[in-house]
């Protein structure tokens, strides 16, 4: 590693000036570590000893490299570096100055510094791993078969017994077989398989292999679960194959009964008088079609190694490394950085990344050791799921790309790379599943084999940006016995990541740990999820017997509060929290404690769903669903900050866009959420939506222009699929009371609506841009699209749909919120959705989608009482509701036996908190101009929000004395607020009155401190 030339200090020859450099960035981070960014973005945060000062000019400059000179300019943010050509694997220092309107200059920035990584250079290294595995067979030639009077659509419930016998040749016989629903299967009295109760389980095929010597004998007993009738069909489908050929298949050899009898198993067992089975369809025909997907044993976590030696003083050390999916380095028994689950998953196919590291102090002199160990994550899944992530397009076996640089003192330098001298051995990591999850085993013993060259993945290979994943905070549980062998751990509070477990327990006992959010009414846990058939966020310990032991997972994590325990009495019992470790930016309180309450459940949730990606809930399902995140996305960029987060999943947005232009509905994809679930315009203008946001919050103009494309690419394959000027979606106001997912309406409203506004705000970009011509076509269509709306849903006064059983208040809020009804009929549409929500006993009935809109617009109509007594509300549906039973997040439901209760797209009741009860609203270009306007302050006496912009902490604070409304703001430096007081104001000096408007006086306050009063006759 060098640098980009001589450091240098602060000057001290000047008269330092009224504004200071307080916080520098690039790239939005203090430092950043091996970015392949060619074009840095710096930006900085001004102090000011005064109110209303301004940044006149700036001067930047990067040690030896580039030196702007003084700027005449304002900006402050997102400035690009301007120097020569960045060359790899260099480090660049850097400061800044700046000017106020006299003139006068600050001092120098603090020294920071960025370090470029590979630049698209070439690596030594090579992708090195195991040799890919033979494919499992699969179930060619087998046939479904039940007893007599089954159907391909339906079957008696209950268990069935089957048995066949064949003649086969001496050797290994490899058996795959499943059942619809369950089933366990027997080879010469033998168990062999076994797949237990679990929805969809057939879908999963089982594989097994057997010495057999000259005859076999299968006994198999398989159960129909779930009601008599159509639509509920049974079989069972088993395959025998010896040397490649098949020589046992289930057919009309196989005989069945449905009485139990002793011995059924046994080779020896009569079973003349059973009945000839009903052949119903082949493999790959029926309802099942060809859907099984084979499961071959798993291989464990490859663990590669490579000895060196280091004969000189160090002066730096540098890892780059990829490990798909996940990496765990050690470099002589310390290990590398505090990240987990790392790197960020991605679209393998188009993207992969790698991290870098400084390793210089775990180097020693004379010989050293690097040991990697690799986990599946997304790219190498064996577990059948619904969203088939166990066979994308890019899955592979686990392999591993590392490039060690070496600084020596004396100039010289050193690369250790993976490549042919590696070794590999399979780690005690037995398996390891995202969604199953793991299986260690303490007593294996490590086997060396060389490693080989293995093909690199497709993607082109980046330097990771965002921040990385780690464990965050360790609870301790609270630990109680059941019932004799089975202990329930309790971590106090629901949480995203795993278990750290202490045990004494003899060898080659397995102590076995299932994750859950709630227990059954037994008190067990619930583990179980219907969407991934079988084990699920079970982990597993196989004891070495040596005393006691502490282990935790390293591959995948768990959404739980409860921890179900079996094997051997646990010691010490630990969570671990894991998220993406992103920085704390906003800050909420006030004088109803439920709404703090709501505030630190929201933040919980967001926490536990962010991992490389914002995913939706992390017990079921752990994907980046595109509507969830357009939800949750500005609650989550004021409590949090999230740039980097983000624009990496902005890249995973382009990289799962198709040739023609569609989004899938989760994000990344391996191929799922295009025909299911999708296309939905709620869900996918994401992307325009994320855009904008970018903008508005981190005034990032560049992330705009480099997704200009795609975006335009996916907003015309949109309007050209309008019917009438009509979006058509899959999905709608998801999750509404009383029903299980769509809403009842025609949810071609809201379809309309989201493009509606994505048209809008991606023509706001557009002029922004330059690309007027595309704007104003963009504003033609969503004109278009408006009065197709209007014309077709707005009727007598309100929205209403053919399909609606009742009033929706979603049908109404959604067009109030987005600005899409006739000024003379927005008296009416509120009258009538005040009306239903007071009938209603101030209850809502709104999905994720209106629950987002549903309070602010009643703010903003001058309903605020309305609004808090629906936020307080503690009967269903409500979110007091969710916390008289327990919670502690936002849950995805509105009954209380929500599926999940880690799930914040109907938590956005916080977004109403920091916006129109605090009143602190973004503006534009990145905070340069934002709002101030409580209008939400019924039931509350005081508040205070506060959000560390890029350009530096912007705050309110307001109270209540008497009839005095007291207001203070605080406005960094490079921003105006407009600010809306409440009642007759009086404004401090320096501020600048704008205009009157119902219930409020607007003044606009420049940079620094300001305190307002406004005379009031009601809250």
């Amino acid at each position: 590693m060098s640098t980009g030339g001589l450091a240098f200090g602060r000057s001290m020859d000047r008269v330092v000036g009224a504004l200071s450099v307080d916080r520098v960035a690039v790239e939005y981070a203090d430092t950043l570590l091996g970015t392949d960014v060619a074009v840095p973005r710096l930006s900085w945060v001004l102090g000011a000893e005064a109110n209303g000062l301004r940044q006149t000019a700036y001067q930047v400059r990067v040690n030896g490299v580039w030196d702007s000179g003084k700027v005449c300019c304002d900006q402050s943010v997102n400035v690009p570096y301007a120097g020569p050509p960045l060359r790899p694997h260099t480090r660049y220092s850097w400061q800044v100055r700046v000017w106020d309107p006299r003139d006068r200059a600050s001092d120098w920035s603090s020294l920071s510094w960025w370090e470029t990584g590979f630049l698209g250079t070439p690596w030594q290294a090579c992708w090195i791993g195991s040799a890919a595995p033979a494919a499992p067979p699969g179930l060619d030639g087998a046939s479904w078969i039940w007893s007599p009077g089954a159907t391909t659509s339906t079957a008696p419930i209950g268990p069935r017994w089957f048995r066949a016998a064949g003649d086969v040749p001496a050797g290994t016989a490899t058996i795959v077989a499943t059942a619809d629903d369950d089933f366990t299967l027997y080879v010469d009295g033998q168990q062999v398989l076994n797949a237990p109760e679990a929805t969809d389980s057939w879908r999963t095929g089982l594989l097994a292999e057997v010495p057999v010597q000259g005859r076999i004998v299968l006994a198999a007993v398989a159960t129909n679960r779930g009601s008599s009738g159509s639509g509920n069909p049974a079989g069972l489908l088993v395959r025998v194959i010896v040397n490649g050929q098949n020589v046992l298949v289930t057919d009309a050899r196989w005989k069945v009964t449905d009485t139990e009898q002793s011995g059924w198993q046994q080779p020896g067992f009569d079973d003349s008088a059973w009945s000839p089975v009903a052949v119903l369809a082949p493999y790959g025909q029926g309802l099942w079609g060809a859907n099984v997907s084979v499961r071959a044993p798993e291989a464990p976590a490859p663990v590669l190694r490579k000895e060196f030696a280091v004969g000189k003083t160090v002066s730096s050390a540098r890892l780059y490394i990829s490990g798909l999916a996940y990496y765990e380095a050690v470099i002589n028994g310390k290990r590398v950085g505090a990240q987990v689950l790392d790197p960020g998953y991605t679209n393998y196919n188009k993207t992969v990344l790698y991290a870098t590291h400084d390793v210089t102090t775990l180097l020693t002199s004379g010989g050293n050791a690097i040991e990697v160990t690799l986990g599946r994550g997304f790219y190498a899944m064996t577990t059948p799921n619904v969203w088939n992530w166990h066979r994308p397009s890019w899955r592979g076996e686990p392999k591993l790309l590392a490039q060690l640089e070496i600084d020596y003192t004396d100039g010289t330098h050193a690369t250790i790379a993976t490549g042919s001298d590696w070794q590999i051995a399979d780690s005690r990591t037995i398996t390891n599943s995202q969604y199953a999850g793991e299986t260690y085993d303490a007593r294996k013993t490590l086997a060396w084999r060389p490693v080989q060259i293995v093909d690199s993945p497709q993607g082109t290979l980046v330097a990771q940006q965002h921040e990385p994943i780690e464990v965050v905070e360790t609870v301790t549980a609270t630990v109680t016995e059941l019932k004799p062998g089975l202990w329930i751990a309790d971590m106090g509070r629901t949480m995203a990541g795993w278990t750290r477990l202490t045990v004494t327990a003899p060898s080659g006992t397995v102590v076995r740990l299932q994750h859950g959010e709630k227990l059954n009414a037994d008190g067990t846990v619930v583990w179980e999820n219907n969407l991934v058939p079988g084990r699920h966020q079970t982990d597993e310990y196989i004891c070495a017997g040596t005393g006691s032991e502490t282990w935790e997972p390293r591959f995948s994590y768990k959404g739980f509060r409860y921890v179900q325990i079996t094997g051997a009495k646990p010691g010490l019992v630990e969570g671990r929290v894991v998220h993406t470790k992103v920085p704390e930016t906003g800050t909420f309180r006030c004088s109803e404690p439920f709404f703090e309450q709501l505030d630190r459940a929201m933040r919980r949730t967001l926490q536990n769903n962010m991992h490389g990606i914002p995913t939706d809930t992390p017990m079921y399902e752990k994907n980046g669903w595109t509507g969830d995140a357009q939800l949750g996305a500005p609650t989550m960029m004021f409590a949090y900050g999230v740039p980097r987060f983000l624009t990496k999943w902005l890249r995973d947005l382009k990289d799962s866009q198709t040739d023609a232009g569609q989004l899938p509905v989760i994000v990344p994809s391996g191929g799922w959420g295009y025909g299911d679930l999708g296309p939905s315009p709620e869900w996918t203008t994401v992307y325009p939506f994320l855009l904008r946001q970018m903008y508005r919050i981190y005034g990032d103009a560049a992330v705009v222009a480099e997704h200009w494309g795609p975006l335009t690419r996916y907003l015309d394959w949109e309007i050209a699929r309008l019917q009438n000027n009509l979006a058509i979606t899959a999905l709608g106001d998801y999750l509404p009371p009383g029903y299980g997912g769509n809403p009842p309406e025609d949810t071609r409203l809201t379809a309309t609506a989201y493009l509606h506004r994505s048209l809008i705000s991606t023509a706001e970009l557009g002029e922004m841009l330059g690309h007027n011509d595309v704007a104003t076509r963009y504003r033609g269509v969503a004109q278009a699209c408006k009065d197709a709306l209007n014309a077709t849903f707005l009727q007598d006064g309100r929205y209403r749909t053919a399909k609606d059983p009742d009033y929706r208040q979603t049908s109404n809020a959604i067009p109030l919120m987005f600005g899409l009804v006739p000024p003379g009929s927005v008296d009416s549409v509120v009258t009538h959705l005040v009306g239903d929500i007071r009938a209603r006993g101030n209850h809502l009935n709104t999905g994720a989608l209106g629950t987002s809109v549903l309070l602010p617009v009643l703010a903003a109509h001058g309903h605020a009482d309305v609004a808090y007594a629906i936020a307080t509300q503690r009967t269903y549906p409500s979110w007091g509701y969710w916390f008289d039973q327990g919670a502690d997040t936002m849950w995805e439901m509105w009954p209380a036996t929500s599926r999940s209760r880690d799930h914040y797209f109907q938590g956005t009741v916080v977004q109403w908190l920091y916006e129109n009860v605090a009143g602190l609203r973004p503006g534009d270009a990145g905070y340069q101009r934002f709002t101030v306007r409580p209008d939400a302050r019924v039931g509350v006496s005081w508040a205070q929000a506060s959000i560390r912009t890029v350009r530096g902490d912007a705050s309110v604070a307001w109270n209540v004395v008497g009839r005095t409304f007291h207001l203070t703001v605080q406005v960094p430096v490079g921003s105006t607020a407009e600010v809306s007081v409440p009642g007759v104001a009086s404004a401090p000096s320096g501020t600048r009155f704008l205009r009157a408007e119902p219930g409020f006086q607007v003044h606009l306050a420049p940079a620094g401190r300001w305190s307002f009063t406004g005379e009031i006759d009601h809250p």
